[in-house]
């Protein structure tokens, strides 16, 4: 007979849980607005101080539009920071989203240091209620310090990083691949305190694009166009995808 501690671990120490199901948060999370990916997270939402990572395809998908729910449930007290974004945000998209309250900070480095620099200060003084960061080559020491300086906050970080960070071993708890659907996004939760979640989660950013028999995800056709890179002189919308 097993012990009732071996049964639910977490009675030892919240920090622990068995394999086979996931992990039992105490810390606050963000409600993500959709419950199909509600369910899959430890937390039942984005965890608040907390590293989580989103790997798109490539930017401008709908990473932001997936995010839109929580950061509209966020204090409006403080600001939400955009640092270093591969395009220009697009205030008009932010307002027409409900998010007037919640004022956006655009920061540009110049260097990826100062954007490490940039983010980690802001953890440090726990500035603002979000904190959406866009970085290519990070060290695993720089994650772990990333990680450590989010603990101590209750913001809620996404850190996006390109599709090829996925092969690299990382701090973050949360670690989420998005790629382009039809209708959204489709998420693989590609790490996370559980077992491992096997199938992508079809994300509905678009309903008014949805066919009247939803289908298959695996087996719908993309029919949105992709966003173009940005090329010298453009001025495209971050948040406006």
């Amino acid at each position: 007979m097993r012990s009732p501690s071996l049964r639910q671990p977490e009675s030892i120490h919240p920090a622990l849980w068995r394999g086979s199901q996931l992990a039992r948060s105490r810390q606050a999370a963000a409600p993500t607005g959709f419950p199909i990916l509600d369910q899959e997270l430890p937390a039942r939402g984005w965890p608040l101080g907390s590293l989580i990572e989103f790997m798109p395809s490539q930017p401008g998908i709908g990473e932001i539009h997936l995010l839109r729910p929580a950061l509209a449930s966020l204090d409006t007290g403080r600001s939400i920071a955009l640092v270093d974004p591969p395009y220009e945000p697009c205030f008009h998209c932010w307002l027409n989203w409900g998010l007037q309250a919640h004022r956006p900070l655009w920061i540009q480095p110049k260097t990826s240091s100062d954007t490490l620099w940039a983010a980690e200060q802001i953890l440090k003084h726990n500035a603002c209620s979000a904190l959406l960061c866009w970085a290519d080559r990070l060290r695993p020491a720089s994650l772990r310090r990333l990680h450590l300086a989010a603990q101590q906050t209750d913001m809620l970080f996404i850190l996006l990083r390109p599709p090829s960070a996925a092969q690299q071993a990382s701090a973050a708890p949360l670690r989420l691949s998005l790629s382009a659907w039809g209708q959204g996004v489709q998420v693989s939760i590609i790490k996370r305190r559980g077992p491992l979640c096997s199938r992508p989660l079809p994300i509905v950013l678009y309903p008014e694009r949805m066919p009247h028999t939803m289908v298959n995800a695996h087996e719908t056709t993309l029919d949105q166009r992709l966003p173009a890179h940005a090329l010298p002189g453009s001025v495209l919308s971050l948040v406006g995808h």
